[in-house]
């Protein structure tokens, strides 16, 4: 897995005080630990994941403690290495954490900047319209990933998708940045100081308020519209 290696793997393993898991939830969209000091999500690397599929990893890992279920960040299995991402951010995503309460695509502060982002989030066109947006699978007006070192050195503000963290795609990403201020964002983002390390300048994700209600829902199927009540998004200068 050297080419798709999660960034600070071994970091955040290290870090980890090793308690038990309260719960392991996969839905068709998101993937759920919730353990003592907080709840990690992340997106489910295959949207079409059965139920019966992920009962099976659910029953497969219950009785593990956190350290081990994070150590399958180094698993060659995608589901298994999602599950991993979920607890390292259940170890960093502490309830009572303090952050600043916005998503990270404001766009106050953006003015007159070179913009990238990777990733398609929403509402992008009000808010940041100007932001050239790298896709996997583009659409109307986005530009295929593999753009990324035609745009990404140039720019003074690159917005990353904390689903890079998961895919292992954000490592070459990273390098092509010369000066740009560097943000990971998304639900699935660990807030944690390790990251200062690799060149991530802010984070922006999500904190979960509410594991048992958010799980259910999960399990249902839902998506972020459907249970951002359930935390508060907010973001971390680093």
């Amino acid at each position: 897995m050297s080419n798709n290696s999660i960034l600070g793997n071994d970091d955040f393993l290290n870090s980890i005080r090793d308690t038990k898991v309260n719960k392991l939830t996969i839905g068709l969209y998101w993937i759920l630990v919730e353990a003592e000091q907080g709840t990690g999500l992340v997106a489910t690397p295959q949207n079409k994941i059965s139920s019966k599929l992920a009962q099976k990893y659910e029953k497969k890992f219950e009785t593990i403690s956190l350290y081990q279920l994070a150590s399958l960040v180094k698993s060659e299995n995608l589901i298994e290495r999602a599950i991993g991402c979920a607890a390292i951010n259940a170890n960093t995503n502490h309830y009572k954490l303090n952050v600043t309460p916005e998503n990270g695509l404001e766009p106050r502060g953006y003015k007159e900047q070179r913009i990238v982002i990777v990733g398609r989030f929403p509402n992008l066109k009000q808010k940041l319209p100007t932001a050239i947006v790298l896709e996997r699978n583009p659409g109307p007006g986005d530009l295929p990933e593999h753009e990324a070192p035609n745009v990404i050195p140039d720019c003074t503000q690159l917005i990353i998708t904390a689903s890079t963290w998961v895919n292992g795609s954000l490592p070459s990403l990273l390098k092509l940045v010369e000066t740009a201020h560097v943000s990971l964002i998304g639900p699935g983002t660990p807030f944690s100081p390790i990251l200062k390390e690799y060149g991530i300048d802010k984070l922006g994700g999500f904190l979960v308020q509410k594991p048992d209600e958010l799980s259910q829902l999960i399990q249902n199927g839902a998506g972020v519209r459907q249970f951002k009540h359930l935390g508060v998004f907010g973001t971390i200068d680093l």
